[in-house]
């Protein structure tokens, strides 16, 4: 995999800010597709969840993003 240049520490503030408003749209989106209204989850929703967030990360905003079960395969989530 081709490595990602690191983020110049002046603009590392920026950065998070643009990841968090991302993150947030990309939530938001999920939840509506799913009908999952916040604080409501089913045993195993946050696999569908995570599924579903990985794609629009991918085809919106062109990130590769991984769950916590991708990045940690060996753990159990529920």
């Amino acid at each position: 995999m081709k490595q990602l240049p690191e983020v110049a520490p002046s603009r590392l503030k920026e950065y998070r800010a643009i990841r968090a408003k991302v993150d947030a749209k990309a939530k938001r989106r999920t939840r509506k597709e799913l009908g999952m209204p916040d604080g409501e989850w089913g045993y195993g929703a946050c696999h569908w969840f995570w599924k579903h967030k990985k794609r629009i990360l991918r085809e919106e905003y062109h990130m590769i993003w991984r769950s916590p079960q991708d990045l940690e395969p060996e753990m159990c989530f529920d």
